[in-house]
């Protein structure tokens, strides 16, 4: 496990390294982990953490945690506007237990292409005859007569339109908006170019997947992601990610090396961030 102290020891500003000012510099603190645990069994630990948890945040530590090994360690300066954004939806649609929706808006929406189906939704107030009827015309092909049949019952010539008002229930998705991060590394301040080339490879590097054979593939890291004061994402990945070019450049040796690096990241949560979240935004050290 490396720790990798980009406000105090990069050239991301004209403060010399390890100056006191760069203390107050506002910096995201990033821990990072391998997965080391096939998609089975990081399910089967999810259902397990369920099981062993005794509260909300004791859960979302084991969810991924005994299938991560902690590697590198980051404190990056952090200069962004946005540090959170988020969307709430309410449906018509139930959730099953594992987070996905089942059938009950859908249901409806096929029924009501049906003519007949929609009739059997509110068969409760329109009466099994006319459900009868209107089976048995459409039995016969007659599937006009059968929806004007299962109208007339509804709401007769007097109420062209018919809409029943049902409950809606809160739909559980992860909509928190991402983290972006930007920072700049100089390679003109101290000329030491080489430093920031190997911080740029090694982010690009566990930021990919790791092909190791014919058949093993590593995924890219995960993280936790800690905006001090103000937003902690307990489980996050790297959903963007790139490098540009700053001011000229030149060769040095075989290698292209401009004025500077614009790097951009983006992390997003692996999981819903609760609203107990907020209460445990405190800050990491680097001693953590």
């Amino acid at each position: 496990m490396a720790k990798w102290n980009i406000v105090n020891e990069y050239d991301w500003c004209s403060s010399p390294r390890g100056s006191t000012m760069r203390t107050k510099a506002p910096a995201v603190w990033l821990k990072s982990y391998k997965l080391k645990s096939n998609q089975i069994m990081l399910l089967i630990n999810g259902y397990i953490a369920i099981k062993d948890s005794t509260n909300a945040k004791d859960f979302y530590e084991k969810i991924y945690k005994e299938g991560t090994e902690e590697e590198d360690h980051f404190w990056i300066p952090f200069f962004g506007d946005n540090i959170r954004g988020f969307s709430n939806t309410f449906g018509d649609t139930f959730q099953d237990g594992i987070g996905g929706s089942s059938g009950v808006g859908e249901t409806a929406k096929n029924a009501l292409n049906t003519g007949l189906g929609v009739a059997a939704q509110v068969g409760g107030f329109i009466g099994d005859n006319t459900l009868q009827t209107a089976g048995s015309q459409m039995a016969s092909g007659n599937y006009g007569e059968a929806l004007k049949t299962v109208g007339s019952a509804i709401g007769g010539p007097g109420n062209p339109g018919t809409y029943v008002e049902t409950p809606m229930f809160y739909q559980f998705e992860k909509k928190d908006g991402p983290l972006e991060i930007t920072f700049i590394l100089s390679n003109t301040i101290n000329s030491d170019w080489q430093k920031n080339v190997d911080l740029v490879k090694l982010l690009t590097k566990i930021n990919r997947p790791m092909r190791k054979s014919s058949y093993s593939v590593d995924p890219p890291r995960i993280y936790r992601v800690v905006v001090p004061g103000h937003r902690l994402i307990r489980w996050a990945y790297c959903n963007s990610f790139s490098v540009n070019f700053v001011g000229t450049r030149r060769m040095i040796g075989n290698e292209i090396v401009p004025e500077g690096y614009q790097i951009s990241m983006s992390f997003q949560s692996l999981t819903m961030e609760h609203a107990g979240f907020v209460d445990d935004v405190g800050a990491m050290t680097s001693n953590d």
